[in-house]
């Protein structure tokens, strides 16, 4: 059997079978096919095998993005399909789409999912490392010393797997953006630098090029800054290779690409995020004295998309100042330990709605969500790439978020465990605090885990998502 024969049948099979096939061609990265019947192509389906980057229908022309090897699966897709091989066309031949408000939510949440699923590989395995390292540690278990080379190597591939997360985004978003990918891993090196991190850490005044002043912010581990930098360099990168002389196009477009993000990354872009937090911790504070128990429930069906875009971290700031002052704070921790607890019902939820491939994803990321207090893999591998996933821990998240600002349950001291145990960073006050602190987390667990069974995660009938059936054997 060649080694496509596969891949190939199943995207034959959802596309209407050989008898849907007028012709087919391929570029440097899609199969591009020509069809009878629109009605007869299942897009999600196609999207949802192994292998496949996304799929789209560009005019009369249906197209399935495959990658750089596409010039490998397209022959076995030509004979399964029973036609003449054609020539490769340009990639950019494609007709530009016109904007539509409308679809700017749905074409912002394919971005990131398409830029976060290249990682995935190393978010799993950092992950578990993660894990072994809670698991070990003092925290639960306590069986290795934190100061050994073991211990100490767990936190490291751990910790670096989402540390320099700016750099792997960057790669992804590349990918995605069809844009060069080693100028846009570049800028992703820079969020991470250790000097950018010193001067923020310092913080001491810093102007890009003696000029411009920048905003003193550490970018690790952060994903807004890195999404906004590489889709506004394609368009820097483009219009360099535009006006640069073919003369010096090899030192020209680099140097000239690189030159203009460094202001626009730094002193823009890259700040957004936390510009974002602030407005949103100022907000929050208006609404807890206005109606607090409604900000706690804003908190507890929104925080894990602010921890996954960074914005988290200029938000916590007024957890801090309330343990400073009040000596608990009611709002912010109070909110995403709930938060916390809904997000691991919609994660049982996902293992026990999923099937093939992808059982595998959702019992790694429930066992080191649930044991290890790991939340990363589960935030970009299932949550920010499934709508189904987001109702389902946001009616989590805010019925529990409601529950604790109603009854006043708060965090009296910061820190304490982010596993299944988080319910007991509830004590430590009044005994009222405990009790409603579980309940709300226990409410919000059942809910997230509820509307996941029923709904499914997925657009088909059995609300299965990416689950890979096997292709049936195709016509001769």
């Amino acid at each position: 059997m060649a080694k496509y024969d596969e891949f190939c049948a199943q995207i034959l099979e959802n596309v209407g079978g050989k008898e849907n096939v007028v012709s087919a061609v391929h570029c440097m990265t899609r199969l591009r096919i020509n069809f009878k019947n629109k009605d007869k192509i299942n897009v999600d389906a196609i999207k949802a095998i192994k292998g496949v980057l996304g799929a789209q229908f560009s005019g009369e022309q249906f197209q399935v993005i495959i990658g750089q090897h596409v010039s490998e699966v397209y022959p076995e897709f030509c004979k399964l399909a029973g036609i003449a091989q054609g020539a490769t066309v340009d990639e950019n031949l494609d007709e530009k789409e016109p904007f539509d408000i409308k679809k700017l939510p749905s074409k912002a949440l394919d971005y990131i999912s398409g830029s976060i699923a290249p990682m995935l590989p190393v978010m799993i395995g950092a992950g578990w490392f993660k894990l072994f390292y809670s698991l070990f540690g003092p925290g639960l278990l306590n069986i290795a010393a934190q100061e050994s080379d073991f211990m100490r190597i767990l936190y490291i591939v751990g910790n670096a797997g989402f540390y320099f997360m700016p750099v792997l985004i960057a790669y992804g978003a590349a990918n995605k953006l069809k844009t060069n990918v080693p100028l846009a891993v570049f800028l992703g090196v820079l969020l991470v630098d250790p000097n950018i991190i010193k001067i923020a850490a310092d913080g001491i005044p810093f102007k890009i090029y003696g000029l411009i002043p920048m905003p003193l912010n550490n970018y690790t581990q952060s994903l807004i800054p890195i999404l906004l930098a590489v889709w506004v360099m394609k368009y820097v990168y483009n219009f360099m290779n535009k006006i640069t002389p073919n003369a010096i196009k090899i030192i020209g477009i680099p140097m000239g690409t690189i030159g203009i993000m460094l202001p626009l990354m730094f002193c823009v872009l890259a700040p957004v995020g936390n510009w974002i937090g602030l407005g949103l911790t100022a907000i929050i504070t208006t609404m807890h004295g206005v109606a607090g128990p409604f900000a706690v429930a804003f908190i507890g069906g929104f925080w894990m998309y602010l921890v996954a875009t960074g914005m988290h971290m200029a938000i916590i700031q007024l957890a801090f100042l309330n343990i400073t002052t009040l000596g608990f704070d009611p709002i912010v921790l109070a909110g995403a330990q709930a938060a916390n607890i809904a997000l691991m019902g919609m994660t049982v939820a996902y293992f026990l709605r999923t099937k093939g491939e992808e059982k595998q994803l959702a019992a790694t990321n429930a066992i080191t969500l649930i044991v290890g207090g790991i939340s990363e893999p589960t935030l970009f591998s299932v949550l920010l790439r499934n709508k189904r996933a987001m109702v389902s821990y946001t009616l989590g998240g805010l019925v529990a978020g409601l529950i604790v600002g109603l009854t006043g349950a708060a965090i009296y001291t910061p820190g304490g465990a982010s596993n299944i145990l988080c319910f007991l960073t509830y004590a430590g006050g009044p005994s009222s605090s405990f009790i409603w602190g579980s309940i709300a987390c226990g409410v919000g667990f059942v809910v997230s885990l509820a509307v996941g069974v029923i709904t499914g995660f997925g657009d088909k009938a059995d609300g299965l998502q990416n689950y890979k059936p096997k292709p049936k054997k195709a016509k001769a």
